[in-house]
């Protein structure tokens, strides 16, 4: 009979730390995004300057370079459009905790390519 008592309270127990942990990526996601949205506008800026030297001796490598920036920039707009952040209080709390993983794994993939750009786009010296 007590096994039975401690049932629910586990499946409480365990509701609650899913909650806990569907905020947490929740936060960690929202972060992200908003260390990646400043890099978008570096990635603008840098897609000017490079422009004007695509007519260049090194057009071609200048070319790859703003090819990379704006793969890294529609990466980022892509993320945004397909993101639900009001669709989340409709999800179950199972549910909620994969697709926020899922798009912080997503997230995660686009800051890497977004860095690398920027790296490389910063160093270029024609």
């Amino acid at each position: 009979m007590k096994k039975l008592l401690v049932l629910p309270f586990l499946f409480l127990g365990c509701s609650q730390a899913e909650e806990k942990l569907s905020e947490e990526l929740q936060a960690k996601v929202l972060g992200l995004h908003d260390v990646l949205m400043p890099q978008t506008e570096q990635i603008v800026s840098l897609k000017s300057k490079l422009d004007s030297l695509s007519t260049g001796a090194d057009s071609v490598h200048v070319k790859k370079l703003i090819g990379a920036l704006d793969k890294a920039d529609q990466s980022m707009m892509d993320w945004m459009h397909q993101f639900s952040i009001d669709s989340l209080d409709k999800m179950e709390v199972d549910a909620k905790v994969i697709y926020l993983k899922n798009q912080y794994q997503q997230l995660t993939d686009l800051q890497k390519l977004t860095d690398s750009t920027l790296h490389a786009a910063q160093n270029y010296r024609p």
